[in-house]
């Protein structure tokens, strides 16, 4: 039996970690659910170079989270004559689809993830005062971000944001300059101390780490730092390395691609917007006394979560972390409880599962791309784990 296929460009930058994990949740079930011919627009520079325009042209579907250029983008998408099925994953520009019928949104929930930061933060103790740290200018995202961790502190806890002046709002389109701020290191130090700062995301985060750095503020002793988006490039990056939030980004791209799938067959959901919750926070000595060993086994474990997948092996986590392996061995077990190939087959084997779960890809690939290259022994390590068979855990549900 033959299945009409439908033209469907996805439009996601993937310069950041946030864009290629959202771009692979549309794949996972994109792979999975339909018969989609795909056309990825994946740079900015895609917009304004005619690229996106042609390739609406036959499209029956759009996923869209550029917002470059974005009144021409509006005013093109909103033609009476267009008929596209869009759902938009960028909220910059989500509210000028919110009374087109045949277009949905699907977004991170923000104000969901202040809220987690905030409950770590009083996890840690109290702090003299809290920050919210927005970067050179107030996004839609980050303003919800600082509603939902104001919400969750202490009362009458001190609370400061950067920058101060809550009416600054991101212009809609990229191309118009964002307002600098230099006045960051007069805002830190004014802060009454032991201080906790939110980073609106890891930019903003490494940028308040940086400019403790300069003032001689002692992290996180005197001033604790988490960020957002857990950006391997940038918490590696960072002295001391960044504690952060990861948001679901990949389940945004799957749920974005499956409510599409739902317009393209004329099922439309009840909600104009969808938001998408769930964070995971990765702990770094950027907001917690780390001792040694314990910052050597993070640091390996936050590497492996990361490249499991891609079939890595211990010896890899030994040179990523630059210490012996018979020393790497001894705090794996010290700290964690099990050896680095254990951590590795744990990885592999979660991600396994949520594929199983998701997804209706087959056994064998998904073992390939999680760093199973021998198919025999995934089913033995698999049952001997969770007591099934992987199509017995599929066929459950649970």
């Amino acid at each position: 039996m033959e299945y009409p296929i439908s033209n469907v460009v996805v439009a996601i930058p993937t310069n950041g970690s946030d864009g290629r994990e959202e771009l692979s949740g549309v794949f996972d079930y994109a792979n999975s659910h339909t018969h989609w011919a795909l056309k990825i627009i994946n740079t900015r520079s895609d917009i304004s170079n005619g690229l996106f325009e042609d390739a609406i042209k036959n499209a029956n579907g759009l996923i869209l989270a550029i917002s470059n250029n974005a009144n021409w983008l509006i005013d093109t998408l909103l033609n009476d004559s267009n008929q596209l099925k869009i759902v938009v994953t960028n909220d910059r520009i989500a509210q000028a689809f919110a009374k087109c019928p045949r277009c949905r949104s699907m977004l991170i929930d923000s104000v969901s993830v202040g809220k987690d930061a905030a409950r770590y933060f009083n996890s840690l103790g109290n702090f003299a005062s809290y920050g919210f740290v927005h970067g050179p200018i107030r996004c839609p995202w980050s303003i919800e971000r600082e509603k939902g961790f104001r919400s969750v502190l202490p009362r009458k806890a001190p609370v400061f944001a950067f920058p101060e002046d809550s009416s600054e709002q991101a212009p809609l389109d990229y191309s118009q300059p964002m307002i600098a701020h230099d006045k960051l290191m007069e805002w830190l130090s004014g802060l009454p101390k032991p201080a906790a700062i939110f980073g609106a995301n890891d930019l903003f985060a490494r940028d308040v780490l940086t400019k403790c750095g300069k003032l001689g503020l002692k992290v996180p002793s005197q001033v604790a730092v988490i960020g957002c988006d857990n950006d391997p490039l940038i918490w590696s990056n960072t002295n001391p390395q960044l504690s952060s939030l990861r948001l679901p980004f990949r389940d945004l791209g799957y749920q974005a691609a499956k409510t599409l799938d739902l317009l393209l067959h004329d099922k439309h959901p009840q909600q104009q917007t969808i938001r998408v919750g769930g964070t995971h926070l990765f702990e770094r000595a950027s907001s917690a006394h780390i001792p040694p060993a314990t910052a050597l086994v993070e640091n390996a474990r936050a590497y492996i979560a990361e490249r499991a997948c891609d079939g890595i092996k211990p010896a890899d986590v030994v040179s990523h972390v630059g210490v012996s392996r018979s020393l790497l061995d001894l705090r794996f077990r010290q700290v964690a409880g099990k050896s680095i190939l254990e951590d590795i087959l744990d990885v592999r084997l979660a991600e396994v599962r949520r594929q199983l779960k998701e997804t209706d890809r087959a056994i064998l690939q998904i073992g390939r791309d999680c760093g199973f290259n021998d198919p025999d022994n995934l089913k033995r390590l698999f049952h001997k784990r969770f007591g099934m068979s992987m199509r017995e855990f599929r066929r459950s549900g649970t």
